[in-house]
Formats: structure tokens, sequence, C-alpha cells
């Protein structure tokens, strides 16, 4: 997204370029050829300088080069309308000024190109959007629990719970702006919410993944009822947002089962499924 905007940015100002050149060698050729070859002149000096040499350095030439230039066409004596003695002042710096935009904007184009790999990595740990951190680093992490539990043989249990936002897909379709808005309500209660040792990822299509290390049964599910209750207060409209939950808790007898995350989440998703049904029922029964 970003890189789109450098893009346009720096097209847009290349067009006013281009278009600016056209004016005033169309403006200047109206007059005289002379004119409008000193004018191509100031266009060419205007690009070369704003093309290779530091703003800074821009900035003082404009300057000295407007002084001298007003000192010769206005106080002195020079046959030739005043509309065009600006014509002429104002052609250096006005033509230097867009090729320095213009650098600046390709120039970032440039780093963001050359610096494709970080930027890329940096997508594939977090989420700008949801400001969480995705599911490569959960991947890692939950990877370095199992080890712990598996070839240090630690006392140790880990609870997964995954929680997706019910229906956001219809959501999406029509008001995209709208579903990241609620995303990033839904990630702020959870930062907020949840312990500090508590890891917390958003693992796409509005689901959000809560990593546990070792929480006390009593205190875990303490806080589950309260994320529980924070979340049904959250509005759409005049509706209350439905979530599935699916969690599931690995020590040393069932890790050899769930090796890896992938293999955590598709049992966290069947048992999400399950709670749907499961929803839908209470509700079909209390109509």
């Amino acid at each position: 997204m970003v890189e789109r905007h450098v893009i346009e940015t720096g097209m847009a100002v290349l067009s006013v370029i281009t278009l600016l050149v056209i004016a005033l060698m169309w403006l200047a050729g109206t007059y005289s050829v002379t004119l409008m070859t000193v004018m191509g002149i100031l266009i060419m000096l205007g690009v070369l300088v704003g093309s290779v040499v530091p703003n800074i350095l821009i900035t003082w030439l404009m300057i000295g080069t407007t002084t001298i230039g007003a000192a010769v066409l206005l106080i002195g004596y020079v046959v030739m309308d005043n509309w065009l003695k600006w014509l002429l002042l104002l052609a250096f710096p006005a033509v230097a000024s867009l090729v320095a935009l213009a650098r600046y904007f390709i120039g970032d184009w440039g780093w963001m190109d050359r610096c494709r790999g970080d930027i890329d990595s940096w997508a594939a740990h977090y989420d700008t959007l949801v400001k969480l951190q995705t599911k490569y680093n959960a991947r890692k992490y939950y990877q370095k629990v199992v080890h712990f539990i598996t070839n240090e043989h630690a006392d140790l249990h880990v609870d997964v719970m995954a929680i997706h936002w019910a229906h956001s897909s219809q959501i999406r379709q029509f008001n995209e702006e709208e579903y990241w808005q609620n995303l990033r309500r839904i990630g702020k209660i959870l930062k907020e919410g949840r312990y500090p040792s508590e890891q917390l990822y958003y693992v796409n299509d509005a689901t959000f993944l809560i990593i546990t290390l070792d929480m006390s049964p009593t205190t875990y599910e303490y806080k589950n009822r309260a994320t529980k209750r924070q979340l049904d207060e959250l509005m759409l409209g005049e509706a209350t947002l439905q979530f599935q939950w699916g969690h599931l808790s690995v020590n040393r007898q069932n890790v050899l089962g769930y090796p890896n995350l992938d293999r955590v989440l598709r049992h966290v998703k069947r048992e999400m499924e399950t709670d749907l049904v499961v929803e839908y029922m209470k509700s079909e029964v209390s109509d």
C-alpha cells in the first residue's frame, strides 16, 4: 500500500514537470526563438541541478540565481514584457524544485525496492493493520515450547486458544474499512485484557491466537471468562459480534500428537466448528 502511494505521487510529480516544461517552452516560443532557447537552457539547468545537487545547495542556488536574475531583468533596462521577465525568473527554481521532489519520491521507491527483503520479513512477522504478531512468530514460539517439553523433560503445559470472529467475511465484502476497524478493536481488547506473560497473534481470516505457558487452570479460566464478557460487549450496528472459540492444552502426555502449530490449529478449528454448531442449536432451542 505504501509503495503504491509512493509510485503514484512520484508519477504525478513527473507529470507536473512535463506539463510545466511544455507550457514554459510554448509561452517562450510565442515571443521569439531566442527567448525559447534561453528558456530551454534554464529548464535543462533546472533538471540537472534538481537531479544531482543536494537539497540545501539547491535552495541556495535558487536564492542566488533569482536574486541575480531579478537585478538584471527587473532593475536593469531589458526590453521585454514583465510577464516574460517573471517567467524567466521562475523557470529555473520551479523546475529544479519539482525535479528534486520527484527525485525524493523515486529515491524512496528505489529504497523500498532495495529493502524488499527486510520489508517482506517485517510483514511476515507483524500484521500492521491489526498490530499483532503473525502466525510465523506463533509457529516459532510453539516449536520452542514443544522442544522444552519433549527434550528437556520439563513439567510444562501450554494452552492454545483461538478466537474467530464469525461471519466476518460477509462484513468484509460490504465494508472492508469497518471490518479492519473491528479487528483492531478485538486486538485492543486482547492486548489490554490478557496477562503480560501470554503471547498474542493474528493468524488471518479474523482469527486470533493466544498461547499461554504453564498457567494454573483456575487463573486461565478466570481470564477466559473475562475476555468473553469483553468481546460480547462489542457491537456492529445494533447486533453483537459473534465469536467461535477453540482450545487445546498440550503437555508431556499428548505433545507427540501435536508436534507443530499447524496440527494444533487443525484440532482447534474443528473445535471452533463444533462450538458454532452448539451455539446454533442453543439459539434454535431458545427460539
